[in-house]
């Protein structure tokens, strides 16, 4: 199935705004939420190049280990 990579990284960014304090999801768990089980990647290349300007928690989104991302300090 063809990804819309713009309706996807809204898609992405709508779900990773609702994430409450407290909790995480995985780049995985996102990715099923939108429909395309076998893109957690795509998920975390979007997050990675998020501008700060959105306000989006994506420190709340880790991997599939429940690890941030390696070498992102601000997460």
């Amino acid at each position: 199935m063809k990804v819309n990579i713009k309706r996807f990284e809204k898609d992405v960014y709508e779900i990773v705004a609702t994430v409450p304090r407290g909790y995480v999801v995985t780049y995985g768990q996102i990715a099923k939420l939108i429909g395309h089980p076998n893109h957690s990647r795509l998920v975390g290349r979007i997050l990675g190049e998020t501008t700060k300007l959105l306000r989006l928690p994506c420190h709340r989104v880790v991997n599939n280990q429940g690890r941030t991302v390696p070498g992102w300090k601000e997460q």
